[in-house]
């Protein structure tokens, strides 16, 4: 049975709210199916196995000023190495400093992964290569370091590695390889060795190489998900309102059907106009007053503060637009970041009582410190 308007507007807030889990896929994506199936509503960062990827690292001094250059050159240099089905490779470009690279998805079809997550209501946040969310996990003086860093994946006898090469933070080197066991890399002891089985969440250090097969978007990360997350609000709301409507009808119409049937009884009086009306006009009026607040500027401003803040990430947003309220909830590595947003969101025209409400230690996996901003924002009544 397929889910209802109502409830898959439920589930697409929900998915934009959620924090994303994270997922190793392997060629053919099966797994990927299975987890959609059982986690609806919910949000996915993709992990990808070194398995269903190609790797490239640019040649110093090579004129790429940015990732659409990148991609053009990975491109070139897939198609000439793999041929014709370099055109059906998704490619996700990266930049750090002067290095540059870019992984080709070869082994699952992206435009299958985007359609078993839509049609579940899952939010698909991000697909990167294992290696890379790998190295971002790892502690800082060994992301800042130089040497050989080694991630594999499967048995001995068949598995597959990626030798990172690190000079003093740089990516200067990526190299995926087949090989019986990790003795046939070589004798240059690995700084450390990563695994499927190790944790990923990001650590705190130098940046990294991120490279993502999603399409990239001209706005920021946080522009579509605070955008997508009050329409929804809007959406859930106003539904909302129209299922407490029909709910009240389709009772209403139960209480005529009965009062027909024994036509000797005492009336009763009307209980929809006593107790029913009060419910329903509280939640069309909420409705209403959420589709009239000014979205565009609110949204605007909380994006370019996180924006400047660079280490912000956002875990939700909630209003209530006949208190004229705004709630934000975030991760943070320093309480400071999280007042200086405070204090900017504070400085903004229409916004009053701006409030770093709760600061607390982040549940067990996730990375940094859980905030928490309430402030008054004018609604389109002008409150």
């Amino acid at each position: 049975m397929s889910p209802s308007m109502s409830e898959r507007l439920r589930r697409q807030l929900a998915a934009r709210l959620a924090k994303p889990r994270r997922v190793f896929v392997t060629p053919g994506g099966d797994e990927f199916a299975a987890w959609c199936r059982e986690h609806p509503g919910t949000a996915v960062e993709l992990i990808v196995s070194a398995r269903a990827l190609h790797e490239l690292v640019a040649e110093p001094g090579l004129p790429l000023p940015d990732l659409d250059a990148v991609q053009a050159y990975a491109q070139q240099q897939f198609a000439h190495y793999f041929g014709a089905a370099a055109q059906r490779f998704a490619i996700a470009p990266w930049t750090l400093g002067d290095a540059a690279g870019a992984s080709a998805l070869h082994g699952l079809d992206l435009g299958a992964l985007r359609g078993q997550a839509a049609a579940a209501g899952v939010r698909l946040q991000a697909v990167r290569p294992a290696w890379s969310a790998w190295l971002a996990s790892l502690p800082a003086a060994t992301r800042a370091g130089s040497g050989r860093l080694v991630w594999h994946e499967g048995v001995e006898g068949a598995m597959t590695a990626v030798l990172i090469q690190l000079d003093r933070g740089r990516v200067t080197g990526l190299q995926s390889r087949r090989v019986h066991s990790l003795a046939d890399l070589g004798a240059e002891e690995p700084l450390v060795v990563g695994t499927p089985a190790d944790a990923l969440a990001p650590q705190p250090g130098p940046a990294t190489p991120l490279p993502d097969f999603l399409p990239r978007s001209g706005r920021s990360s946080l522009a579509w998900p605070l955008a997508a997350t009050g329409a929804l609000v809007l959406a859930t709301a106003a539904w909302s309102a129209v299922d407490s409507h029909r709910a009240l009808d389709a009772a209403q119409a139960a209480r005529d059907r009965v009062a027909t049937l024994r036509p000797t009884a005492a009336p009763r009086p009307a209980v929809r106009s006593a107790r029913a009306e009060p419910t329903e006009n509280r939640s069309a009026a909420e409705a209403r007053a959420l589709l009239a607040m000014p979205w565009e500027p609110l949204l605007t401003r909380v994006e370019v503060a996180g924006a400047e803040a660079k280490t912000i990430a956002w875990l939700g947003l909630d209003a209530s637009a006949a208190r004229g309220e705004l709630r934000l909830e975030g991760l943070t590595p320093d309480k400071l970041l999280a007042l200086q947003l405070a204090e900017q969101l504070g400085s903004t025209p229409g916004w009053r009582q701006v409030v770093l409400s709760r600061f607390s230690v982040a549940e067990t996996g996730l990375v940094g410190q859980r905030f928490e901003i309430t402030a008054r924002v004018a609604t389109g009544g002008g409150s």
